[in-house]
This record gives C-alpha cells, structure tokens and sequence, in this order.
C-alpha cells in the first residue's frame, strides 16, 4: 500500500486536522528504529506520517518531540508500559493508544513483516488483530465506524 492510497483511504474516513503539523523527520525515525533494534513496517511510516494531516480517534503516539498533536511519544508510552505494567512484552512497540489503557502494536522482533497486535489491558494479553500493518490501515473505515 503506497503512502497516496493510505491517503486516499484517510480521506474517507477522518476529517483533516485544523492546523496540519509536522510529520516526523528521517532521523527521528532512525532514532525509533535504532532504540527498538529493528526496521518498522513502511506503511506503519507513512500512516504515522499523515497523520500529521489528520485527526484521529484516541492517540496516534507521536514519533518525535517536534511540533505535534501533543499526544505522547512511542518511547514515552513504551517506557511507561515496561516500568509499569508486568505484563508487557519487551518486544512490541506501540503506536495507538486507544484511551482505555489499550494499545495497537507491531512486534520489533518481527519487524516490516510484523501483524498488528491488540494489547487488552484488562486481560494483560496481545493478540494479532490483522496480519499485516497494510490490513489494519485498509480496515479502518471499519474500525472506526
């Protein structure tokens, strides 16, 4: 899925932000890649990038600290997840929030290959919630309805 159909798609289903801000630098996601040790999903890339355009439901985490939606950063929502809660896999690296103390994932260990996992808080769980990052974006209109 190419960064203009993940647009197309967004377009559909979301309204546009107000004041549009920035997406995240190249070194900021190096930076993210680098802390996680691992390649992330290029769709994952390029949703989180237009969401700089979009307003979304819950919290899309932010990538870097430049000007924002003042949602929290992956790192800050990962780290606050390891230091608190027993049950969070090392591995999986959160990128929505959903305002409930769940979380929507993809796994370091698995990379661009990764599915997109539902962390249940309730339950202490991650299950794969779609196959492939592609799947989740293409579901969305679902999701959100």
């Amino acid at each position: 899925m190419t960064k203009d159909e993940i647009r197309s798609l967004l377009e559909r289903c979301l309204t546009r932000e107000a004041t549009g801000f920035s997406p995240p630098t190249e070194q900021e996601w190096k930076s993210l890649e680098d802390r996680f040790d691992c390649k992330l999903p290029s769709e994952l890339r390029d949703f989180i990038d237009l969401m700089a355009e979009y307003s979304f439901p819950g919290e899309i985490l932010n990538v870097g600290a430049g000007p924002n939606n003042g949602n929290d950063t992956i790192e800050v929502a990962y780290e606050y997840e390891i230091e608190w809660n027993p049950s969070w896999a090392p591995t999986m690296v959160p990128f929505y929030s959903v305002g409930n103390g769940d979380y929507f994932c993809v796994s370091s260990k698995e990379g661009p290959a990764s599915p997109a996992f539902y962390y249940d808080h309730d339950r202490g769980e991650f299950k794969a919630y779609a196959d492939s990052i592609k799947n989740w974006i293409a579901d969305l209109p679902n999701f959100l309805r």
